[in-house]
C-alpha cells in the first residue's frame, strides 16, 4: 500500500511540476526572445509604399505562418514588406511605414507581453494604418475580439487598428487575406 501511495504522489509531484514550468513558459514568452529575424520582401511591380509585420512567433510557430501569410498578401497588393520578429533591431523603427502590422498569439484570452510591448513602442502617423492579429485556437468570436481590443496597450490610440484573431481551424489564407483587404480599405 505505501509504495502505491508513493508512486501516485511522484506521478502527482511530476505533473505540479509539468504545470509550472509550461506556465513560466508562457507566463514569461519565452518564445518571442527567439524571434530576432526580419526579412524584406520585395514587390514585383513598383513599390507603391512601405509595410512592416512584426510577430511573435509563440510556442507552436503558428502565429508566424499567419505573419508569414500576411507579409505575402502585403508583398501581392505592392508593397516593400519588412517581416521581423519582435525582438529584432528592425522592429524598433516604424517611422517610415505606411503600415504597421503587429501580432502573436493568444494566450487566456489576451495578447503576449512581448506583442503589446511592440504596439507601446510603435511610432504611428496620422496616416499610418495599424493592423493587430492574434491567432489561436479554435474560430474566431466577436468575443474573442472584444478582448483582444482590451488587452492592447493603451498610450496609444488603437481605436482605428484593424484587429482580428485568427483561430486554429479557420482558413489562413482567406482571413490572412480579409485581414489584408480590411487594412488597406
Amino acid at each position: 500500500m505505501r509504495k502505491i501511495f508513493k508512486i501516485i504522489l511522484a506521478i502527482f509531484a511530476a505533473i505540479i511540476i509539468i504545470v509550472v514550468a509550461f506556465g513560466a513558459i508562457i507566463l514569461f514568452d519565452v518564445a518571442a526572445y527567439t524571434a530576432t529575424g526580419s526579412q524584406t520582401l520585395t514587390p514585383i511591380g513598383t513599390s507603391i509604399g512601405k509595410a512592416i509585420v512584426i510577430y511573435d512567433p509563440g510556442l507552436s510557430g503558428t502565429a508566424k505562418g499567419v505573419a508569414d501569410k500576411i507579409a505575402s498578401d502585403l508583398q501581392a497588393e505592392s508593397y516593400t514588406v519588412t517581416e521581423t520578429g519582435v525582438r529584432s533591431s528592425a522592429a524598433s523603427n516604424t517611422t517610415d511605414y505606411s503600415i504597421i502590422v503587429v501580432g502573436g498569439p493568444v494566450y487566456a484570452g489576451a495578447l503576449t507581453s512581448s506583442v503589446k510591448d511592440s504596439l507601446n513602442g510603435i511610432f504611428i502617423s496620422q496616416s499610418t494604418k495599424v493592423g493587430v492579429f492574434g491567432s489561436g485556437q479554435g474560430s474566431t468570436s466577436q468575443d474573442d475580439i472584444a478582448q483582444l481590443k482590451n488587452s492592447m496597450p493603451t498610450r496609444l490610440d488603437l481605436s482605428n487598428a484593424v484587429v482580428v484573431k485568427i483561430g486554429s481551424s479557420e482558413d489562413l489564407s482567406t482571413r490572412a487575406q480579409d485581414f489584408v483587404n480590411q487594412l488597406l480599405s
